[in-house]
């Protein structure tokens, strides 16, 4: 293997690549951040009680 020193351009591509990369990381993790968990229930932090509605009239016909 030779040590040869990168040249500009694989400098420049590594860093676009790693920038392109952590940019779509964070902007994954960020999005996942806003979505609720599938797992929360009662007592868990940020549970919201589901809206009770009303049994519906259309079975008595």
């Amino acid at each position: 293997m030779t040590d040869k020193p990168k040249n500009r351009l694989e400098k420049l591509i590594i860093i676009i690549l790693s920038v392109a990369f952590g940019t779509i990381w964070l902007l994954a993790h960020w999005n996942l951040s806003r979505q609720p968990p599938h797992h929360k229930g009662p007592g868990s932090v940020g549970y919201e009680d589901p809206v009770a509605t009303s049994p519906s009239n259309s079975d008595s016909e």
